[in-house]
């Protein structure tokens, strides 16, 4: 009987529930309602500060990370160019005027493209410290007591350092040293940055919120490094914040004294750089807000009381016509016809399903627009895209295609076991971003150019031209001899450029990008830092490196896949036809060492790690061998067994695991149109690799699988609900309902509307 009337009443409309909760309320003592919306108001109001601080503190965190950057990079720009190096290096004077005239001009023009206001300052410590500035004048500049600050600091050896404004008397500033050259220990001259306080507050944007929240960052140092308030930037965080003490045990609260006025805080560090940002609130302004919401909610309850019973009678009508208004604006009517029950929970529920998905997608969109030009550029190597599709992608991502013509240029470091042994993997990526904006210079002026690393120590640049003729040719080659001086001058390694032949298309550029990585086996032969153009090559030598290199990603892939048998009889076959030419050994050994590097680029493609796999440093090992009978025995006897037995030990749980997640992806996408291929790019596999792994590990085709989950699905639906069966065509990812009822009559026999007949029938 109970439940009976429980569920006549879930079937009453919500104007009617409307009704029956108003009477009812009306009969319960106001106070308890006082009393709960009173607490829960001053929770409210916690939770909105806390939030309010949280939300704070990540956008001043990244706004400062972005203006760290943007500093640190604008300062290496400076420092490691050619011209204020020479200038550093000659000194001022009327003798050397060029040398400063070019400085200048470098420095207006990065100064030019900074999104952070700075001036610049030059110290040449080996001319009695004469000072160069853009902006200060000799008295202003031997106020500021540069090398003093910079003596105070004790920097180490290259390190470049940030000072905050007002850490030292007369430093109104903020300071940010670094060597030049860079790698000189601040021995020949010194770059500072100067930043005003306003300029970093301008960057960053405001540091003031509601409830009169603010936010301070102090470094590692807890030195306050930005404040709305301008007197506290350089003080010490202490001298600022003392903790607030609570009762007479003393013990830290979440409460701060700022000039003898509580405040809440709240603070957070910055893993990228040890800072501790902190967002502080007066308990004044807090409590003053509670104040006032608990009188209010008083008032709110007493007349409330008074006229509910009224309101309830006259009110309800009116008050469900604007959701009902809303519900039949905002929601589809297929929804409205199968959703029951609580209109205005309908409508809320709706509209935050709206925003998650709205919250989703932006969040989604955010994380993959900067990968999707790198991303494009990778398909086109591949020639995994058509014409049309270039074009689509192109626009979407913003990428003007010119030039009638377009050339494949690869530029790659010569000695690949030295650069993986100089620069550690968190400092590749500042060098792969060095020399790929340093390629963009250097070959600024053509009709199109793009620039991208699709793997560690190479760059492949994308040059549209207007002619395929030989000035078009000779400026290439012009532009590729500087990258490779700029990169001897201004790195600690050397590369080689390959140019490819001239394309018609962009969608050829992957037979460019083969072409150019075969001329770069050229290098064996003929030597490293050089340049070398497809039109150029001598096509004996091309032919010997050409096949050393099939050979060698030959051995490469048979060792990837197991096959020791292949692998040691393809080395075999390396090592005599190496002795037969009478190969340098250190061009021999840049060979192999290019060999271990595309293997370690395989596996690491995979997630597994070389040096996991041998338990040694292999290049270092590499250089320690002395022939290549030695060589041969190490590379067939240990190096590939171990990788071997490696990738078997992870292939089982890391492919089961694999599948497990693509499965899952599968289910809760059935309703989009899901293809192998799609399944494969949302999980970087090749569409072959991704089809036998999951017959593998499955016993089934993919197609098969998402066929037997749609059909499933189907039948689910036909038997227990009323859903029409265009909207089940819909919910399973098919675009038309002709074609779902002719591939569930092919599965089940019988076509939907007869299966949904014959399961009422018998049910």
């Amino acid at each position: 009987m109970k439940n009976r009337r429980i569920r006549r009443f879930a079937k009453l409309s919500f104007r009617r529930k409307l009704l029956v909760y108003s009477l009812v309320l009306s009969i319960f003592p106001v106070l308890t309602v006082g009393l709960l919306s009173s607490y829960f108001a001053s929770r409210s109001i916690q939770r909105e500060v806390d939030q309010n601080h949280q939300y704070m503190l990540n956008q001043m965190q990244v706004q400062l990370n972005q203006f760290t950057k943007s500093i640190h990079t604008n300062s290496i720009y400076i420092a490691t160019n050619l011209s204020v190096e020479k200038s550093v290096r000659e000194g001022p004077g009327i003798e050397n005027l060029s040398a400063s005239l070019e400085m200048n001009e470098t420095i207006r023009r990065i100064r030019s493209t900074s999104p952070v206001l700075f001036n610049v300052s030059i110290v040449y410590k080996k001319f009695n410290n004469f000072t160069y500035s853009n902006e200060y004048s000799a008295q202003q500049l031997a106020e500021k007591r540069l090398l003093t600050i910079l003596d105070k600091m004790k920097p180490r050896e290259n390190e470049a350092i940030i000072v905050p404004a007002n850490s030292f008397d007369d430093q109104p500033e903020l300071l940010l040293f670094r060597p030049v050259p860079i790698q000189s220990a601040y021995t020949d001259g010194v770059l500072v940055l100067h930043v005003s306080p306003e300029h970093i507050l301008q960057f960053v944007g405001s540091m003031e919120n509601g409830y009169r929240t603010r936010v301070m960052v102090a470094d590692e140092q807890n030195r306050i490094v930005i404040s709305s308030n301008r007197s506290e930037m350089g003080k010490p965080l202490d001298t600022v914040i003392r903790p607030a003490k609570a009762g007479s045990s003393g013990e830290r609260s979440g409460q701060v004294t700022i000039e003898g006025e509580s405040y809440k805080v709240q603070t957070e560090k910055s893993p990228a750089n040890d800072w501790t940002y902190i967002a502080i609130t007066p308990m004044k302004a807090l409590t003053a807000q509670s104040h006032r919401i608990q009188l209010t909610t008083w008032i709110v309850v007493a007349v409330q009381a008074l006229l509910w019973a009224v309101v309830a009678a006259l009110g309800t009508s009116r008050m469900y016509v604007p959701i009902q208004r809303l519900t039949e604006k905002l929601m589809p009517r297929q929804r409205q016809e199968r959703s029951r029950g609580d209109g205005l929970a309908m409508l809320g529920d709706y509209v935050e399903e709206l925003a998650d998905a709205n919250r989703q997608l932006n969040d989604r969109l955010n994380e993959q627009f900067p990968y999707l030009r790198q991303g494009i550029f990778q398909q086109l190597l591949r020639g995994e895209m058509s014409e049309r599709e270039l074009a689509i992608a192109a626009e979407h991502a913003g990428i003007r295609l010119k030039g009638d013509f377009v050339f494949v240029c690869v530029a790659e470091a010569d000695d690949i076991a030295a650069f993986h042994q100089t620069y550690r993997e968190k400092d590749r990526a500042l060098i792969h971003y060095a020399l790929l904006k340093m390629m963009e210079e250097t070959f600024h002026g053509v009709p199109f150019i793009a620039v991208f690393t699709p793997k560690t120590g190479q760059v492949v640049l994308l040059v549209g031209m207007d002619s395929d003729g030989v000035e078009a040719k000779a400026l290439l080659r012009q532009r590729a001899d500087e990258a490779r001086r700029h990169v001897r001058n201004y790195f600690r390694f050397a590369i080689s450029v390959a140019i490819g032949s001239p394309l018609r298309a962009f969608t050829e550029i992957g037979k460019g990008y083969e072409e150019a990585a075969a001329l770069l086996n050229h290098r064996f032969i003929v030597g490293e830092d050089m340049t070398i153009a497809a039109d150029e090559a001598d096509e004996g030598l091309m032919r010997l490196s050409r096949e050393t290199g099939e050979t060698q990603k030959r051995i490469v892939h048979h060792v990837f896949n197991g096959n020791m048998d292949d692998s040691r009889e393809l080395l075999s076959l390396l090592v005599a036809e190496l002795r037969q030419t009478n190969m340098k050994p250190e061009t021999a050994m840049g060979l192999f060492s290019y060999m271990l590097g595309e293997l370690d680029y395989m596996l690491q493609q995979t997630g597994c790690d070389i040096r996991q796999a041998t338990g040694i440093d292999f290049y270092r090992k590499l250089h320690q061998l002395r022939s290549l009978p030695e060589l041969e025995r190490w590379l067939a006897g240990e190096l590939f067994p171990a990788v071997k037995a490696h990738l078997e030990l992870e292939a089982v749980s890391k492919q089961t695991k694999t599948i497990r997640e693509v499965m899952s992806y599968v289910r809760q996408h059935l309703d989009e149109d899901m293809t192998l291929q799609k399944a494969a790019d949302r999980f970087q596999l090749s569409v072959s690799y991704l089809s036998k792994l999951f017959k593998d590990e499955s016993g089934v085709n993919f197609s098969e699988f998402v066929l037997e989950l749609r059909m499933n699905k189907a039948r689910e639906w036909l038997e227990h609900s009323d859903m029409p069966i265009k909207d089940i065509s819909d919910k399973i990812g098919y675009a038309s309902v002709q074609n779902f009822n002719r591939v569930f009559k092919q599965w089940c026999g019988i076509p939907p509307g007869e299966y949904r007949k014959e399961k009422r029938l018998s049910g």
